[in-house]
């Protein structure tokens, strides 16, 4: 090997070496949550790992203030790096980075940030990533990581591990459809527990691992990091961002007992009519966590006249007061059906959430933020507020014309959390 060949054969791999023990590489448009610091970003064109073509696309990045406002735009250079100052505006920053189809790699010089990773914001990754660190909030029986490998061929493994490297559950998957990875949450105190996460190359030689869409299930905080040090901080910052941490177990559905109280259609179904029908019924076919959930069939005639139909599920009375959240687990079977959570409280107030419509297959948490503006409220007292000493939640299905004329759902692990009021009692 002559003396160029053999220089060029070393540079390659300390490059490779270099990129084996960086941070992720993330491409498109990512998150980062950070202190007041400064971040070098190299930008590196796509180029780099495949030969077959360049990108002209030029990186720019944005600092925004948890109150919304942009604090600096910065743009970057191809192939160049750049730093960008996170000002001393308050305690914390939102970091955008948009390298477009090439890629970026930022290094905060703080020791403690958080890569934003939710359903709204995932974590556009390249090539995967060794270790990122997560809080599980205490009270949760079960958990999700969803991955998104967009491009034919491309591929991962996701892995959960304890802090000391111990493999908890892993899914290893072509994930060309949003996929969830399901785990059952370890023993944990009142504090929680810190695991990690690796998203790694396939074992299944066809397959390649290269751009992915990683977020973390609604009942995590979407914040990874690079140290179990900042995961544990994210218990404490999540408030700061609105992620709602403290649950508290409202119904299992664990047991001999249908907690389901009464079941109806929202339009007049004919008696004796064969169908429209419901099986609503206790089941271990499914659940997320403990050993059962329950199981909501529905079934409708071909020639089905009405254009909607919509099926309500009120639970029998349950402890509660001054609720400001409900979340539970559903097993959704793709059929397009709207889904609508309410809560009606001791003076028959209701409370509306639209929660979408059911377009995943697997289990998902919902999350009815009754706080929020997508709320609505009617009837009762009119004071806007969820009283006690009991409630009802209502979980609707509604049908429409064009949908699959058959449908089984599940619904598991129902929690609430309170809801927050300023020193006068107005909710926040």
């Amino acid at each position: 090997m002559t003396h160029k060949l053999l220089c060029m054969a070393m540079l390659l791999a300390t490059l490779a070496s270099a990129w084996a023990d960086e941070p992720p590489i993330l491409r498109y448009s990512s998150w980062m949550l950070v202190p007041p610091t400064t971040v070098r970003v190299e930008s590196r064109p796509y180029g780099m790992l495949h030969d077959d073509y360049t990108y002209r696309d030029q990186p720019s990045f944005s600092v925004i203030g948890l109150d919304g406002d942009t604090l600096a735009t910065i743009d970057g250079k191809l192939g160049a790096s750049t730093t960008v100052s996170v000002p001393d505006a308050g305690p914390l920053a939102l970091l955008h980075l948009q390298p477009g189809n090439n890629y970026a790699v930022p290094q905060p010089a703080s020791e403690v940030y958080w890569y934003i990773a939710t359903p709204e914001a995932p974590l556009n990754v390249v090539r995967g990533f060794d270790a990122l660190y997560f809080w599980l909030p205490p009270g949760l029986s079960a958990a999700t990581i969803f991955c998104h490998a967009f491009s034919v061929g491309e591929a991962g493994k996701l892995i959960v591990s304890d802090l000391g490297g111990n493999e908890i559950v892993s899914l290893e998957s072509d994930f060309n459809e949003p996929e969830a990875l399901l785990f059952q949450a370890p023993a944990m105190g009142e504090d929680g527990a810190l695991l990690r996460l690796s998203l790694v190359k396939p074992a299944n030689p066809e397959w390649t691992i290269d751009d992915a869409k990683v977020w973390l299930g609604p009942e995590i905080p979407g914040l990874l990091a690079p140290t179990p040090e900042g995961a544990e901080e994210a218990r404490k910052i999540a408030p700061l961002l609105g992620i709602e941490t403290d649950w508290t177990p409202l119904l299992d559905f664990e047991g001999a007992d249908n907690p389901i109280g009464t079941i109806q259609w929202s339009k007049l179904v004919e008696e004796g009519a064969a169908l429209p029908a419901y099986e609503v019924s206790l089941s271990d076919e499914q659940h997320f966590g403990g050993e059962q959930s329950l199981r909501v069939a529905m079934r409708f005639p071909e020639d089905y006249a009405e254009p909607w139909q919509q099926l309500k599920l009120f639970t029998k009375p349950l402890a509660a007061d001054d609720i400001g959240k409900v979340r539970l687990f559903m097993f959704g079977d793709g059929s397009g059906r709207a889904l609508r959570i309410r809560v009606r409280d001791a003076s028959q107030e209701q409370h509306y959430f639209d929660a979408g419509k059911l377009d995943w297959v697997g289990w998902k948490a919902i999350v009815a933020d009754l706080e929020g503006a997508a709320s609505a409220i009617s009837g009762g007292d009119e004071n806007k507020r969820i009283d006690g000493p009991t409630v009802n939640v209502v979980v609707e299905i509604a049908h429409s014309r064009g949908r699959p004329l058959e449908s089984v759902v599940y619904v598991d692990d129902i929690a609430i959390a309170p809801a927050h009021r300023t020193e006068s009692g107005e909710a926040q």
